[in-house]
């Protein structure tokens, strides 16, 4: 009988202790999550961008919980809570209700919004409409907008950052990404005081002077539906440093190789 050699295997990364210890601590089971995370701290990590992101949230039902009402902060300082009826899937946390459902920290305070210099998301909208803010720390008025990414501009189908800088509301060049009804849209933006950059699916679409923002006001950290958003959330983060355009490209491409595989244009 003649021997027949497997050519398949199964590649098991080489651990990563925070990410172990994320996996532990949220209870992932699912071995490709766990692959996935373990993969991708460490590309992070060797691109220098771990301890530069204050908090990552993985909204695949693969990579977090899965369950329950606690979005888990893969950086563990701040894990979001559910409002509403938000829902797990594999393609990402869902918000069904405009206004409703979104993941939110009263952790989050003024003080940390106000320290927050870079943002960034994917998320996949069903429908084509103004004002969908999927990520923001808003009060409401141009004073108070700490910072607001969503969707505008329906005939364009643009993803706008929306910030203010001494008190006076900013819209950076908006890049185009079509399709936002229909496919996952992604937005990395570093706000620095020495520049702003702004990239859409990987490209950059704005890069402007910026000076020190000072917004003013208490609100709340709102991951989800803050205004019309309605869709897939596939991963969101935030930090207190201001990122280059390399680091921008490298995150994306961070996200891209080991979270988001398999739903990306």
């Amino acid at each position: 009988m003649p021997l027949i050699r497997s050519t398949f295997s199964v590649f098991i990364p080489t651990a990563d202790a925070d990410a172990a210890s994320y996996i532990s601590r949220v209870g992932i089971t699912d071995l490709q999550g766990q692959i996935d995370i373990h993969n991708f701290v460490k590309e992070l990590k060797n691109l220098g961008l771990y301890t530069l992101l204050t908090s990552i949230y993985l909204c695949r039902s693969r990579h977090n919980k899965g369950s329950g009402t606690t979005l888990f902060d893969l950086k563990n300082a701040y894990d979001l809570t559910a409002v509403g009826s938000p829902t797990w899937s594999d393609l990402g946390t869902f918000y069904a209700s405009a206004g409703n459902d979104y993941h939110g920290s009263a952790s989050i305070t003024q003080a940390v919004a106000a320290s927050i210099l870079q943002v960034g998301c994917c998320a996949r909208t069903r429908i084509i409409s103004d004002n969908q803010a999927i990520m923001s720390y808003d009060g409401g008025s141009a004073s108070d907008n700490y910072f607001k990414l969503l969707h505008s501009n329906s005939a364009s189908s643009q993803y706008y950052f929306y910030y203010t800088r001494n008190s006076v509301a900013y819209f950076p060049t908006a890049g185009t990404s079509t399709n936002r009804n229909s496919a996952y849209q992604s937005a990395q933006v570093s706000m620095g005081a020495t520049a702003h950059r702004q990239m859409i699916n990987g490209q950059l679409v704005s890069a402007t002077l910026a000076t020190s923002k000072n917004p003013t006001g208490t609100q709340t950290f709102k991951l989800g539906s803050t205004a019309t958003f309605q869709g897939y959330i596939g991963y969101a983060n935030f930090g207190t440093q201001e990122l280059t355009l390399q680091q921008l490209s490298d995150l994306e491409m961070c996200y891209n190789n080991y979270i988001m595989t398999g739903l990306m244009r």
